[in-house]
């Protein structure tokens, strides 16, 4: 477990360079609209792979900022989910 809590700084090198790759346990929100929980985020500098624990996020097919609906769900699920914990998920790619 790493000491930041923001998933999209890595882990390994400090990168900005990251993005999230999947999300699980998905909960429908409505036709453009999913929460995901948990994610895993990766490096584009040094491929570091990392989950991030307690992070929620609204994935959408609609352009634009998410629905008030989607918004307050996040709200109430972020509230629910904990500390944030971060864990590198390769440890050869820790060291």
């Amino acid at each position: 477990m790493m000491a930041t809590a923001n998933p999209n700084n890595c882990p390994r090198c400090g990168s900005w360079n990251t993005g999230s790759s999947i999300g699980f346990n998905p909960q429908r929100i409505n036709n453009d609209e999913t929460l995901v929980s948990d994610c895993i985020f990766v490096c584009f500098d040094c491929k570091c792979e990392w989950k991030a624990i307690g992070f929620r996020l609204i994935a959408s097919s609609a352009v634009g900022p998410p629905s008030e609906e989607a918004q307050e769900i996040l709200l109430e699920a972020i509230k629910s989910a904990g500390q944030l914990r971060i864990e590198i998920l390769d440890d050869d790619l820790a060291s």
